[in-house]
């Protein structure tokens, strides 16, 4: 794989944050996928509700509650798998810490796709605000842009960045007393990127130089990713995870009392509920004499 087994050297720098990031990517635009499925329940919810059949928040919080257990377990198993396989760095602590952010980071984001879905029209809007907003999120994650470069019309939108708080978890997590080398690949690589008569000088005394990255607090530093300690992220995943499923508890009970009001007033301008999302017709049936 590209990041099995990453080492200690200056380009396991790279290695281990592009693994990283890659892990939260992953997860979180995973959860998109369940879009679909929330908003056929949605409207068969909605027509049973109008019926009378039961609570908006019975149905919410059970559904809620039932799949929970599952997002958890395959994040869970991804997270172990991803922590070995790339060679994270040891230790028990460590271990938790970075499965346990995960595990929020992806409870945060399928709260966020059933918020989408409970507020959104139909599919359409939703397979396009779902993307474009986990996309955004990326780009405010400390990873494509530094935090103290983003202009200030939009530096706080990073604070609504599920990437923010879970990429700075699981960097302090990894880079925290890790120690880098300085090996002679290393030395060449570096002296590739300056010009002929910078590199005549330098090669003189590159042994006397040292690593440019000696260890991860460095690392972390450089990255403006050391502002926020690891629990403190964590905490702010959860209540991030609470309130966007709090806002698609009131997004589907507000959507759910405006049918039964109209049902109960029987306005035309009342919205239609899809029978089908398959985009199939019903065939019609050959008549008989």
């Amino acid at each position: 794989g590209l990041f099995y087994g990453v080492g200690l050297n200056q380009r396991s720098v790279q290695d281990r944050t592009g693994a990283l990031y890659f892990v939260l990517t992953t997860q979180i635009f995973s959860a998109q996928a369940s879009m679909r499925v929330f908003l056929e329940e949605r409207d068969l919810f909605l027509r049973e509700r109008i019926a009378g059949t039961y609570r908006t928040s019975a149905y919410f919080w059970s559904k809620s509650i039932a799949d929970t257990p599952l997002q958890l377990l395959f994040a869970l198993i991804f997270s172990v798998m991803s922590y070995y396989f790339v060679g994270l760095q040891p230790g028990l602590l460590h271990f938790l810490k970075y499965c346990l952010t995960i595990v929020i980071t992806t409870l945060a984001a399928e709260s966020y796709v059933i918020m989408v879905g409970a507020w959104v029209p139909d599919d359409k809007t939703a397979a396009i605000l779902g993307p474009v907003a986990f996309a955004l999120m990326s780009l405010f994650g400390g990873f494509f842009l530094n935090i103290d470069s983003l202009p200030f019309f939009v530096a706080w939108l990073q604070y609504l960045s599920l990437f923010k708080y879970s990429f700075a978890a699981i960097m302090q997590n990894e880079f925290r007393g890790l120690k880098f080398t300085c090996d002679e690949e290393d030395s060449a690589s570096w002296l590739e990127t300056l010009d002929d008569s910078t590199r005549a000088h330098v090669e003189e005394f590159i042994h006397l130089l040292p690593c440019p990255t000696p260890d991860g607090e460095t690392h972390l530093h450089r990255l403006k990713l050391d502002q926020i300690g690891v629990w403190p992220c964590i905490a702010v995943l959860v209540l991030i995870a609470v309130g966007f499923r709090v806002l698609g508890f009131v997004a589907l009970r507000r959507r759910s009392r405006k049918l039964m009001m109209c049902g109960q007033q029987r306005e035309r301008k009342c919205p239609v509920l899809p029978r089908n999302r398959g985009g199939k017709k019903p065939q019609d049936h050959p008549k008989q004499d």
